[in-house]
């Protein structure tokens, strides 16, 4: 009987204006979605969205569109876990470079 393997992960990113690929894993792995915070760095009120990119698409799901960050603030996009399969995507989109910062948290499940 194999043991599966089960490995957290903390990823992190300075967003750039346009989508933010903050993960996607290539090998096979279930991944769950823990939680993701982003934070806005500035003085002013930002934007944001969240997207889910299925593997072997090229359309994105929209997990938030449009979601208001205050001044020095930070926002949980998810209200819960997302599951991701093999080679999706979690994507973070805005429209000003270095004025986000994100941090992903995830449990990957080796697929046995």
């Amino acid at each position: 009987m194999a043991i599966p393997l089960n490995k957290f992960r903390l990823m992190t990113a300075h967003l750039v204006s346009g989508s933010n690929i903050i993960y996607q894993e290539n090998i096979d792995v279930s991944t769950i979605v823990l939680s993701c915070q982003i934070t806005n760095l500035t003085a002013s009120t930002k934007t944001t969205s969240v997207q889910l990119q299925k593997s072997g698409s090229l359309d994105t799901v929209t997990l938030l569109n449009t979601g208001y960050i205050p001044a020095y603030e930070s926002l949980n996009p998810l209200s819960g876990k997302v599951v991701l399969e093999r080679n999706d995507a979690f994507i973070v989109s805005t429209s000003q470079t270095s004025t986000l910062d994100v941090i992903l948290s995830v449990l990957e499940t080796a697929n046995n």
